[in-house]
Formats: structure tokens, sequence, C-alpha cells
């Protein structure tokens, strides 16, 4: 009696691989890394068409990818996007360079919708996002480099977490720098205070990266930078203030601590800032 040959399984990951395109692949590790992109967020950042950027983040939906809500203190609010645990494990993201989120239907959006630091967190990716967005359309700009907070953690381990760390270029310019996204909630003196624990880095690391302050309003900044210069700490430190979604993060709105020149624009930071050290402007890492 001759036995029927099995068929194989199918495969549900080839089937999902085969309809992700790389632009997919872009948005999710981005969503992954990042912990949580607005459908805004991630339009600016990918695509033209708001159109277009909806058909695919419904596939990817869809294909179980990802999971989206709206925060429940938000009565209009854009969606929010997570990575789920098959995203995770399709990108090959090992578990300390991404959360890896609950396993059951809806638990990684009801999780992300529950973070007591989810307006912060947008706050921040939406800062980065902007510059994507912004050198999408300009050949000659480039966010080179976009470390969450996380990654960011394990490259500069000490006494300070920035909520970030880039490499921002335009043109023959360039700046590596560490981001403190304020929402306005902390005293300004433990700001400042920070600080110390970026020289510490500065030396072990063997940095110049300017530590960039993005504060909510102008009288803010200004205490902060009479609270900097008593301070006379080594850093260089540049200010800015503003909503980010409005705001041209890369022009000239950055204004140094360490000298009273004119605000710099977000590239021009880093040659400044090594020139306010005395020391060679180079990539210090990445």
């Amino acid at each position: 009696m001759t036995k029927t040959a099995r068929r194989p399984r199918p495969n549900p990951d080839a089937d999902i691989t085969s309809r992700i395109t790389s632009r997919d692949a872009t948005m999710l590790r981005l969503i992954a890394e990042h912990r949580v992109l607005t459908t805004h967020q991630l339009t600016a950042a990918l695509f033209s068409d708001p159109g277009k950027a909806r058909q695919r983040i419904g596939i990817l939906r869809t294909a179980g990818l990802i999971e989206t809500f709206r925060p429940p203190s938000a009565s209009v609010a854009p969606l929010h996007c997570v990575a789920t645990a098959k995203a995770v494990k399709l990108l090959g993201y090992s578990g300390d360079t991404a959360p890896m989120p609950p396993t059951g239907a809806g638990q990684a959006a009801t999780a992300a919708a529950l973070r007591p630091d989810l307006n912060h967190l947008r706050g921040v990716n939406e800062f980065f996002c902007q510059l994507i967005a912004h050198a999408r359309t300009r050949p000659e700009c480039s966010l080179e480099e976009w470390r969450s907070e996380w990654s960011t953690a394990r490259l500069f381990p000490g006494r300070v977490r920035p909520d970030g760390f880039a490499r921002w270029r335009h043109g023959g310019q360039w700046c590596e720098f560490f981001l403190e996204y304020d929402t306005g909630t902390e005293p300004l003196h433990r700001l400042a205070a920070k600080i110390s624990g970026y020289a510490d880095l500065m030396h072990t690391a063997d940095t110049c990266s300017p530590v960039l302050f993005w504060l909510r309003t102008p009288g803010r900044e200004q205490h902060l930078h009479a609270l900097l210069a008593r301070t006379g700490s080594g850093v260089p430190v540049a200010t800015a203030v503003g909503d980010p979604t409005d705001a041209d993060i890369s022009t000239a709105v950055w204004q140094p601590a360490f000298t009273n020149e004119a605000r710099y624009t977000l590239a021009g930071l880093g040659q400044a800032a090594c020139d306010h050290l005395g020391v060679p402007h180079r990539q210090h890492v990445l």
C-alpha cells in the first residue's frame, strides 16, 4: 500500500515576509526600537502620501506585526503604533534591543497606552521624526544615526540616561548629540544637575558631543541658562524652544550655553562644541 506524501505545512511567516516592502521593514524597525510612534510621525518620516501611509500601516496591523491605540486621556489623537512579538521575532531583535511585547492580542497596545511616560516618549520621537522628514526632501541632509533611550544607555552606561543619541548631517557639517527632551514637569535645578553626569561621560567615553535641551517656553530656557552659567561645567550645552511639530529643528534655533554668540544650526553645533573644548571634530562613536 502506497503511503500518501505529507504536504508541507504552510509557513505563515513566509507569507508575511513576501508582503513586506523595504519601507515597511524600516517602519517596523523604527517602531520596535523607539517603542511607540504615531501614524503622523511615521507619515512625516517615511511617506509623501498620507493615504499610502495609512494603507501600509493597515497591512502591518492585519499581518499582526503592529498594534494601534489612541491614548485614553486624549479625545482627539492620531493612532499610536507599537510592535508585536511577531514583529520583534521577524526583525531578529534581541530582548535588550527592543521590548518583547506581551503575547496576547491587544496587550502590546494596552501596555503602551498605560505608560506613564507616554507623553514624553511621543515628544522625543516627534523631535527625531521631524528631522527625518526634513532630510527626506533635502538630499544634503541626513539623520545618520538615531538611538533610543534604551540603546543609548547601553552605548553610554553611567549616571545619566539621555532621551536619545543621534548624528545629524547637513552637507559638510555634522553634529553628534545627546537629547534631553523637557516637558516642563521637572524642576530646572534637576535638569542642570544632569550636567555633572555628562561631564563624567564626556571623559570616560571620550566624546565632545553636545547635550541639547529641548524646552517648552522661552522663560524656561532663560532660567536654565542662568543656572548653567553658575555651574561652570565644561560640557557643551545648547537649548532650543518650541513645539517640535511646527519648529524647524535643524535651523539656527540652538542657543549654546558655552558662548554668547548667536544661535547655531543643529549641524553647526558639532564643530562649535569641539572648538569650545579645543579638541578635533571627529566621530567619537558609532
